[in-house]
């Protein structure tokens, strides 16, 4: 959630330094600049926007692969002990009830203890 906000953040300064430096260029009432701060202020734009392009694509593929993960469950029964473990996918455990990676749904009782182990 905070990368979420600090993304947002980027981008919105991103976008106020770059309405705010076409608007000096454009005024009738601005300095002229000099050529090569010019192609130093457009080649730093350009490389902003591609980070933020190379960063967007790193979180996208990390979040991609930890939805595709496959872990162990492992389910203790509370007033027998019982253990029972599972292989499920990341994404489809919600609280008490998770999806198996063969499509089974299991409900969990109040005893019911949950672990969740990482396949290495």
């Amino acid at each position: 959630m905070l990368t979420k906000i600090i993304f947002t953040a980027l981008v919105v300064a991103a976008v106020y330094a770059l309405v705010r430096l076409r608007a000096r260029a454009g005024s009738p009432g601005g300095k002229p600049q000099a050529p090569a701060q010019n192609r130093f202020g457009r080649f730093l734009s350009y490389a902003f926007a591609a980070t933020l392009v190379v960063i967007s694509a790193g979180f996208y593929l990390y979040q991609r692969q930890s939805d595709n993960e496959v872990v162990s469950v492992r389910v203790v029964n509370g007033s027998s002990g019982n253990t029972t473990t599972y292989r499920v996918l990341r994404p489809t455990i919600e609280g008490k009830k998770f999806v198996t990676a063969d499509g089974r749904t299991v409900y969990l009782g109040a005893s019911d203890r949950v672990e969740i182990l990482q396949n290495d």
